[in-house]
């Protein structure tokens, strides 16, 4: 599939995707409207807004001195952008601003796709794509509005006191933002529609289907010339395994316990999300990678070994998240149902 770049102009920001994932207007907005309700619309611009607001406040703000050493002699102080911990704000920002416009954009592709196939007569192959468009919703819906809200915290949180206030405007983002996971379907019916409806009572199909996907997207990689990126396919390809693992061992656990659908179900969607954003970043590096390679890329270097950074942190730092939603997964059910309802009062003087 060629690989190009695809730029947010109207927020300087930039996404390398597919070349078949540059869809139309209306294709975006029929995804947008029949897939994630309008929830993902909003949130994901406003995480792009704050990816923006959030680099100038890091740039101008000054606390110390790096511990590495001095970064801007010039200066009474460095800017706190210099400050690792600081940039990891900002980072899962902007990887889940960019990753997260590369998961809407592949669901409007597949819609745009099925509009084309039912329009063609091809009843069976429309059905094909509306069943991975009905996986793919929740994960979609209910992972990029969590990690959205948890993007507009981390806005907050960089601009210190100054982002609680209105002056700067990052709070009414975080406003906004918050009823995002709340609409057209909480973070848990979305968790339970996918895990319920959309694999187990599909005899686990879909999720076979998905991380055969996974699969065919990782082999190539694995005999990259690129050290990182192949590290990367392995990583992602391993996870593809453990996730259709974990998938086997909740229905083997339904059968004896139903209620450990509805306990692993959150979890489950957010492991299912990371992994997913892992993907479309693997997608994006490997374009970068290519486009390094011949020299002939439409944008400067810079760009795309940017993306290879981004990448990285998806992979280091947001891709293990999936180690303490595994344990939540497997977690017994019964501590979670073991309370009496009169147990959760918090006043125990009675």
């Amino acid at each position: 599939m060629t690989q190009c770049v695809v730029r947010g102009r109207a927020l300087g920001l930039h996404c390398v995707t597919s070349h078949a994932q540059r869809t139309t207007c209306s294709g975006t907005v029929i995804c947008l409207v029949r897939c994630m309700h309008a929830s993902v619309h909003q949130a994901t611009p406003s995480v792009l807004a704050l990816v923006v607001s959030a680099f100038i406040c890091m740039q101008n703000r000054r606390s110390m001195r790096s511990l590495s050493g001095v970064k801007e002699p010039d200066a009474p102080a460095d800017a706190i952008i210099w400050q690792p911990s600081v940039r990891l704000l900002l980072l899962f920002q902007k990887a889940v601003a960019e990753g997260g416009r590369s998961m809407v954009y592949e669901c409007a592709q597949v819609a745009d796709q099925m509009k084309e196939r039912a329009a063609a007569g091809d009843a069976a192959g429309a059905k094909a794509l509306d069943e991975r468009l009905a996986f793919m919703t929740p994960i979609l819906k209910g992972f990029l509005t969590e990690a959205g809200k948890e993007a507009a915290d981390g806005a907050i949180q960089v601009y210190g006191g100054h982002g609680y206030i209105k002056d700067n405007g990052v709070e009414q983002v975080f406003r906004d933002v918050r009823i995002a996971p709340l609409w057209e379907g909480t973070t848990q019916i979305q968790a339970l529609d996918l895990l319920g409806r959309k694999v187990l009572l599909q005899k686990l199909r879909p999720i076979h289907e998905h991380c055969g996907r996974l699969f065919r997207l990782c082999a190539p990689l694995l005999l990259s010339r690129d050290a990182q990126l192949r590290r990367h396919a392995a990583s992602l390809l391993a996870h593809a395994f453990e996730w259709a693992g974990l998938t086997h061992r909740i229905a083997w656990r339904a059968a004896r316990n139903r209620e450990h659908v509805s306990s692993a179900s959150v979890e489950y969607l957010m492991y299912s999300g990371y992994v997913t954003l892992a993907a479309h970043w693997l997608q994006m590096e490997s374009a970068a990678v290519t486009a390094l390679a011949s020299g002939s890329g439409e944008e400067e270097p810079d760009f795309y070994l940017s993306k290879k950074k981004t990448s990285s942190f998806v992979f280091d730092r947001l891709l293990p998240r999936t180690r303490g939603l595994k344990a939540g997964i497997l977690a017994p059910a019964e501590s979670l149902t073991a309370m009496r309802l009169d147990e959760f009062s918090f006043d125990h003087s009675r």
